[in-house]
């Protein structure tokens, strides 16, 4: 919790002094390589017998020495006919040279490559495909401590039935995917994921993800995902889900995020969905991200119960999803206190279809909003262009800058201030025009003061005028 604490601490600096953090810390230092060990080595892609994975994987059963699994190169496909399980103590890593481990053969239900001894497990240049169940899952012992790391680099989950990749430190989660059981081991998460894939997971049985990260019990949830293509997959095409005291600790980058949570019209899902229960913060970084026509949102995230949420997003497209393009929501379910500081910057928010607003953020606990937008398209959205909302005591102060709005079915840009906080915002250098509501609209709670600023608008041909205001906002024409 250390670590973490340090961590929120730099980004609420930087995103209080209205400036994108350069060093903020989503990015876990994680070892892509054990620490060296004995080898055994897969010559054949044979499913069992001398040579075989499953012989690679019952040698580090029985001797703690062995640390790594090489492939030989080109070996090609492995067609399972039983699943792999490792129940080693010890870390370990694949080196899978590009092979392909195909579970077409399993049983219904059955996954293909089970890791559930606890240790840190890096998996590289390996695909699994077609298992009826899920295709990667650690599973963390509840007697587990300290940090489990895992890396997975050049891997690539495709076709699977259920998750493409289960990482799960939620003590029910197996037995009941729908508990709400905040318990799990004393460890924290540090998973690492670059250049991979997950893809066409999920299709069989709702709520199945292509990536699913589950932390429970008190730990931080910490992730780094870069340049990783997420498509099409039944459910969330990324989930992270972090219960009890804990933060959800992350990055994103040059990651794409497609077409994502089409399995069932009763539970559409997202492109990105990251949930925070408990005593913990969710702190987040973007960058260089696309998060289009996934059937719920782009990229949802929600902080419930104490704690913050900190975010900060830099070149980021959400298109055509069909509920918000990007959502912020803080005290989503349960409501607990704590802030929203958001620093977003180059950010087009298109032709999203539902929802409340092509990019959204509100705070609907006890707490502020600190926002600065700049550099955001929000056109043709189907709702409103941008929200900013503050439901409860706690003051809301934004600044967009740079802005776009145009065609949005609802406002172009709207601050909406509903208690006893005081709304403090900003519009500067705006074009926000032809949508059906006003330009820019600004609301203000009788028991609080409202200011508007706005600086360089163009706002022509809205249903609802250039700018609409309460009686509690005052207007000032900045030159």
């Amino acid at each position: 919790m250390k670590r973490a604490a340090v961590l929120l601490a730099a980004l609420a600096v930087s995103l209080a002094a209205c400036s994108p953090s350069t060093d903020a810390p989503l990015e876990p230092s994680l070892k892509l390589d054990p620490n060296p060990g004995g080898i055994a080595r897969v010559t054949t892609s044979a499913d069992a017998g001398a040579g075989s994975f499953r012989e690679a994987i019952a040698t580090a059963h029985g001797d703690a020495s062995i640390r790594k699994i090489i492939f030989d190169p080109n070996l090609g496909s492995i067609a399972l006919q039983q699943p792999i399980v490792y129940t080693g103590s010890q870390e370990l890593a694949i080196q899978g040279h590009g092979i392909v481990i195909d579970g077409d053969d399993l049983a219904a239900g059955q996954s293909a490559l089970t890791a559930s001894g606890g240790s840190d497990l890096t998996i590289q240049q390996l695909t699994v495909q077609n298992a009826p169940g899920v295709g990667i899952t650690v599973r963390i012992p509840v007697a587990a401590t300290g940090q489990v790391r895992i890396s997975l680099i050049n891997v690539h989950a495709l076709d699977n039935g259920l998750h493409g990749v289960l990482i799960n430190d939620q003590t029910e989660y197996l037995s009941n995917p729908n508990s709400t059981s905040q318990e799990g081991s004393a460890a924290g998460l540090l998973v690492a994921v670059s250049a991979s894939s997950f893809e066409r997971n999920g299709l069989t049985v709702i709520d199945q993800d292509g990536l699913r990260i589950n932390e429970g019990g008190p730990g931080d949830l910490e992730a780094s995902i870069e340049a990783t293509r997420v498509t099409g997959n039944g459910g969330d095409g990324i989930e992270f889900d972090e219960r009890r005291e804990g933060s959800a600790i992350f990055s994103v980058s040059g990651t794409a995020l497609l077409g994502n949570g089409p399995f069932t019209a009763a539970d559409f899902d997202d492109g990105i969905d990251v949930d925070e229960a408990g005593d913990g913060d969710v702190v987040g970084k973007f960058s260089d991200v696309k998060a289009n026509d996934n059937f719920e949102q782009g990229i949802d995230l929600n902080e419930n119960d104490a704690g913050d949420m900190k975010i900060t997003m830099i070149g980021v497209e959400a298109l055509r999803n069909r509920q918000e393009g990007i959502e912020f929501e803080e005290d989503d379910d349960f409501a607990g206190g704590g802030n929203i500081e958001a620093w977003l910057e180059n950010i087009i928010a298109n032709g999203n279809l539902g929802g409340d607003a092509g990019l959204k953020l509100r705070e609907k606990g006890a707490g502020n909003v600190l926002a600065t937008i700049r550099n955001v398209h929000a056109t043709n959205n189907t709702v409103g262009g941008v929200l900013v909302r503050e439901d409860a005591a706690g003051d809301l102060t934004a600044t967009v800058e740079n802005a776009t709005t145009l065609g949005n079915t609802g406002d172009g840009i709207k601050f909406d201030e509903n208690s006893s906080g005081n709304l403090d915002a900003r519009v500067l250098t705006a074009a926000a025009s032809n949508n059906t509501g006003a330009g820019v609209a600004a609301e203000q709670a009788t028991t609080g003061t409202g200011l508007l600023r706005i600086s360089a608008l163009t706002a022509v041909g809205n249903g609802g005028g250039g700018v609409k205001t309460d009686a509690g906002v005052v207007v000032q024409i900045l030159p």
